[in-house]
């Protein structure tokens, strides 16, 4: 009997605190699916931990909001609990953003690693937030709310004076395909890195049909000036259906890549986003978060009163027994046909809505789930960039 008593005595102690881990966790629950439900866009790492008869929740946390109601809830139903969560990043500079992309395109990743799944990237000048960094890697928020790692040498940390100095700067954007820069205003130099469509640099002067630009870093390059035009000219641009039309064929043919966002290689909603990108406005990530905004015209696959620039859902449509789910998006370019970016074909391609014509998919009318209009409809799910909070922080009054 006095054998067993200390075990006795340790589990009439231990055996409360079940039932409050249980009660504690199906509150985070709660909490995650309310205020974090969707990973891509918050993060939400949270855990407990029990330690010598005391219940801890450690963890970080991305959005302000989300860490205020986790920190009131816990205040009135755990009292308890040691808060130990951390909201990112820990070191404010006052902005919400601390960044700018250093290179051509970079690869955001599921986890802290290059083997691990793409989830999206960003471009050259994109100002961005880093949340932590750790072991050579950061995470970071792109102005459209995703999350994810990448190298940390290729984004440029900035203080607020270095972010006001490059706000306060004359931009210009790239508008071809694929290019260089170069240590000279002569094609024949050596280059300084390459770019793609959407790339932001500073502007520093021109010479003979060049222009000099300043990247994140410091390095100088000199880039044709016909590949180049002012950031005011995107920015602020009204969104016409001509110029989607335009800016989504220069993508044409471009290798096809899950979590693709640039005109290296690219998956069909990146392609979408790039498209409007480069025509002032800044949409949802994922075809299935398209999907929610705009105003519906159709279910039927016609193009019928569809007009160059709306959007093509494909996936499956609801029903009795299951929900509806977008995977595919397209982007209707006028006379029965659409651009997009397909896996099965592995590039940018244009095909028809007309079962007559060679580059129909007969797959695709089972597929379809709607059509969307974007243009000219109201601001809800989706932005003028220059109204972003990421890109009004780095485009000057004057832009």
């Amino acid at each position: 009997m006095i054998v067993l008593l200390p075990l006795l005595l340790a589990c009439s102690f231990a055996s409360p605190t079940t039932p409050n881990i249980a009660e504690l966790n199906e509150l985070l629950d709660s909490l995650r699916e309310t205020h974090a439900p969707d990973s891509r866009i918050e993060l939400w790492d949270v855990q407990v931990h029990a330690a010598q008869g005391t219940l801890q929740v450690r963890g970080n946390l991305s959005s302000q909001k989300t860490f205020d109601a986790v920190q009131q809830a816990l205040e009135k139903q755990f009292p308890e609990v040691v808060n130990q969560l951390v909201l990112l990043p820990e070191k404010e500079t006052g902005t919400i953003v601390n960044a700018l992309v250093n290179n051509s395109v970079i690869h955001l990743r599921r986890e802290p690693s290059s083997t691990k799944e793409l989830v999206t990237q960003a471009l050259l000048g994109t100002p961005v937030r880093i949340l932590k960094t750790e072991r050579g890697k950061s995470l970071i928020q792109v102005p459209d709310g995703y999350i994810g790692w990448v190298n940390t040498a290729e984004v440029q940390r900035i203080n607020q004076q270095e972010l006001t100095a490059y706000k306060e700067s004359e931009k210009v954007i790239y508008t071809v395909q694929a290019g260089r820069s170069y240590s000279d205003p002569n094609v024949e130099s050596l280059p300084v890195s390459d770019l793609v469509i959407g790339n932001i640099v500073c502007k520093v002067s021109q010479q003979d049909g060049f222009t000099q630009v300043l990247y994140p870093d410091g390095r100088r390059g000199w880039v044709e000036s016909r590949e180049l035009v002012s950031a005011d000219a995107i920015f602020h641009q009204t969104t016409v259906q001509d110029s989607l039309v335009q800016t989504a064929l220069k993508f044409h043919g471009i290798p096809y890549l899950w979590g693709g966002t640039s005109s290296k290689n690219i998956d069909c909603s990146g392609l979408i986003c790039n498209v409007y990108f480069m025509n002032g406005m800044l949409l949802p990530r994922d075809a299935n978060m398209q999907a929610m905004i705009g105003r519906e015209l159709t279910t039927d696959f016609v193009s019928d009163a569809l007009e160059p620039g709306d959007l093509l859902f494909f996936g499956r449509k609801a029903s009795a027994e299951a929900e509806e789910k977008v995977t595919h998006v397209a982007m209707y370019i006028g006379g029965g046909e659409y651009i997009h970016s397909a896996g099965y074909r592995e590039r940018v391609s244009i095909n028809s809505m007309d079962s007559t014509q060679p580059n129909f998919i007969e797959s695709y009318p089972a597929m379809f789930v709607k059509a969307v209009r974007i243009v000219g409809e109201p601001y809800e799910g989706f932005q003028p960039t220059a109204k972003n909070a990421f890109y009004n922080e780095i485009i000057r009054s004057g832009e």
